[in-house]
């Protein structure tokens, strides 16, 4: 599964370590947790490749990739339910 962002969106990194994403298209607007956050990241960081995405973050947080991965396409099914992502 790889997913991108949707036409029209962008992201804004919050002081509280929040993402504020906003699309322009839609108006909709999300704020999403740090670790939502994070997710979001190690998406755009590996090209919307949710298993890279995931096998990493899994390092790090040293969690099972199959659990991390299965929240991350969570996130990934919500934003684009909310015009924010697209599957590719």
């Amino acid at each position: 599964m790889a997913i991108q962002t949707a036409p029209g969106v962008t992201q804004r990194m919050l002081p509280n370590g929040h993402l504020e994403l906003s699309c322009r298209a839609t108006r909709r607007q999300v704020e999403c947790e740090p670790v939502a956050a994070a997710m979001w990241i190690a998406l755009k960081q590996h090209n919307g490749d949710v298993d890279r995405a995931a096998d990493v973050l899994a390092a790090l947080w040293e969690t099972d990739p199959e659990d991390t991965r299965y929240d991350i396409v969570a996130l990934a099914g919500s934003l684009c339910s909310l015009g924010l992502l697209t599957e590719v």
